[in-house]
């Protein structure tokens, strides 16, 4: 399946679920379906429900329950001033400035969770990571993956207002959530995504050893990475935007 083809697909599964949630036969609270029951009755494969929910997470009308399933959590969409519902935080700065503000956070958070973490919440940091990298393995959407880790490591702070951040912003908080189709494909690729289970590696281990200056550092250069490659991606999108209608595109 092409990616275009993948993300309509997506797009129009996700605007079906989102009208389903906001029926008035919908109650918050609802438990939705599976996601095999999912796929069947909207005629798409389970890769695309589960993008489809992610999307409906970061907008914050779905929650997940891990092992329970997922439940409608609101059913207020943004109003005609574009005004997203109490709850979930929306920026309209940059993804740059938005990842300059999660390298201010969370290497914080990451020297603190080294600090204090329990052993309860070292084994769930080492879970989400391993989550990660079987999703990865899988070929599946690793979206909710690596935002459960970074999640978890806010948890391990003991500090509620760095877990409070990660809430408030959800799935949004991703690069790859602000990317188009084609655009996301560009900059997370399967070999990019592979970098990160290294990476999350190293901070799982400068966490379990509580190694405060390792773990900053760990995040600090996964963090950072992402940074050069959203600011690549731009610095090349406004070159290509230069270029005539007629000049060959040499970043394939």
């Amino acid at each position: 399946m092409t990616t275009t083809k993948k993300n309509t697909l997506t797009l129009k599964t996700e605007q079906a679920l989102r009208e389903r949630i906001l029926d008035d036969s919908t109650k918050i609270g609802d438990k939705l379906p599976t996601e095999k029951a999912l796929a069947l009755e909207f005629g798409v494969s389970r890769t695309v429900i589960r993008e489809a929910v992610a999307a409906l997470r970061a907008d914050g009308l779905l929650e997940a329950k891990h092992g329970v399933g997922v439940f409608v959590s609101q059913k207020v969409e943004p109003d005609t001033n574009g005004q997203q519902p109490t709850g979930i935080l929306h920026f309209s700065a940059s993804m740059l400035d938005i990842l300059e503000l999660r390298m201010a956070v969370e290497v914080h958070a990451a020297g603190l969770a080294a600090a204090r973490r329990s052993w309860a919440q070292e084994a769930k940091i080492w879970e989400a990571a391993d989550r990660f990298r079987a999703a990865l393995a899988d070929n599946q959407p690793t979206e909710e993956a690596d935002w459960a880790f970074h999640r978890s490591i806010s948890e391990a702070t003991n500090n509620e207002a760095f877990q409070e951040f990660f809430d408030r912003l959800g799935l949004s908080i991703l690069p790859r959530r602000a990317l188009e189709g084609a655009k996301r494909g560009t900059l997370i690729t399967h070999q990019y995504l592979e970098k990160s289970v290294g990476e999350h590696q190293e901070i799982c281990e400068a966490i379990a050893h509580q190694n405060v200056e390792a773990a900053r550092e760990a995040m600090k250069k996964h963090l950072g990475r992402s940074q050069m490659r959203y600011r690549g991606l731009m610095v090349q999108a406004g070159k290509n935007a230069e270029k005539p209608d007629n000049a060959l595109d040499d970043t394939t």
